[in-house]
């Protein structure tokens, strides 16, 4: 996706880390109100936001989906969200295949390293700075 593309998705950094976690969250064809409740916190009531994000996701495919939030994230934004998205996959304590197959995907489309996959597993610490979706980064820049 090239940088005007990525400017006409009219999407925030928050936008695409709430559509990321749209994505993983309904994988499985259907969000439950917990879902939706998860959601909602990692964009801290910014309702705009979610309600953007969740009309792009209902509007495109999976494929654009990913592809608009690897192009909108920078590096620290995209290794955050994937942090996100597997803290989010493992929150209900029922790993699904389909939900672990888009996790390698968000890695492989973030380009991010084998050794963050493996820190990532690890890792018990769920706070992130999530400040860092609030500014206006171009991620060609960083």
């Amino acid at each position: 996706m090239n940088q005007t593309q990525n400017e006409e998705s009219g999407l925030s950094a928050k936008m695409a880390l709430c559509l990321a976690a749209m994505t993983l969250v309904g994988i499985d064809g259907e969000f439950t109100k917990e879902e939706l409740e998860k959601l909602r916190t990692l964009i801290h009531s910014d309702e705009t936001a979610f309600l953007r994000a969740f009309s792009f996701y209902n509007e495109r495919s999976l494929d654009v989906c990913m592809k608009v939030v690897a192009a909108r994230l920078n590096e620290e934004q995209k290794q955050i969200t994937y942090r996100v998205l597997y803290d989010l996959a493992h929150s209900d304590q029922d790993f699904a295949k389909s939900e672990e197959d888009l996790l390698k995907q968000y890695a492989t489309a973030f380009g991010l390293a084998t050794n963050f996959l493996a820190w990532v597993k690890t890792i018990g610490d769920k706070n992130y700075d999530l400040t860092l979706f609030d500014t206006i980064i171009n991620p060609k820049n960083k």
